[in-house]
């Protein structure tokens, strides 16, 4: 009789036991549970942010070709619509955003200095805005180096240090003479636009004017 009793103890001694281990084990697994939640969830938020930020990236691209256009319109007469002109390229109009040289400001990412931050972009004289609640600017430089300003004494012209088209040849022909007409080369005109859009979003966007 005592022996069934202590082994009857031993029993229930040992099913107690399990049951702890049972219990321990289902707190691990819970815990395991609720970090992974979490860890989900942060991965959700982080893509959605992703994917607005890049959804803000496409509209601005809209924004910047519209700075673009104001750039051409400033720069050539057939382009322009009656709005403001640069009258001469070989000299800076910050007016109008532009310079007639490459000054070499720019930093790692080919950025100018005027557009590497907000407060700098703010203090340019052109400003556009869209519908999108973006605000754009832009930066418009001749591509030429600072030696195009002086004219050398041997009477060399200034496009002599710019980076230019080549000179290629038309299929017009004039009445006087009827060969081909050779275009001259014509200097580059790089225009670097920033865009900054809803919630702090910042897209550049550089193209290169002929």
């Amino acid at each position: 009789m005592i022996a069934r009793i202590r082994s009857h103890r031993r029993r229930r001694i040992a099913s107690r036991r399990q049951r702890g281990i049972v219990l321990f084990i289902a707190l691990i697994v819970m815990v395991a549970m609720t970090l992974a939640a979490i860890a989900l969830l942060r991965s959700v938020d982080t893509t959605n942010v992703a994917i607005g930020s890049l959804a803000f990236r496409q509209a601005s691209i809209l924004s910047a070709n519209y700075a673009v256009e104001a750039a051409v319109a400033s720069l050539f007469a057939d382009a322009n619509n009656g709005g403001p002109k640069i009258v001469d390229p070989t000299i800076d109009h910050p007016d109008l955003n532009y310079y007639a040289t490459y000054r070499r400001t720019d930093n790692k990412s080919g950025v100018p200095i005027e557009l590497q931050t907000m407060a700098r972009a703010r203090a340019l004289k052109v400003q556009l805005e869209d519908d999108a609640d973006n605000r754009i600017t832009y930066v418009i430089e001749r591509l030429c180096d600072d030696k195009s300003a002086v004219k050398p004494a041997d009477g060399v012209a200034r496009l002599a240090w710019c980076d230019m088209t080549p000179p290629k040849p038309s299929p017009g022909t004039v009445v006087s003479n009827p060969h081909l007409i050779e275009v001259p080369p014509a200097p580059f005109y790089r225009v670097t636009v920033r865009v900054d859009g809803p919630k702090n979003t910042v897209s550049f966007l550089q193209a290169d004017l002929r």
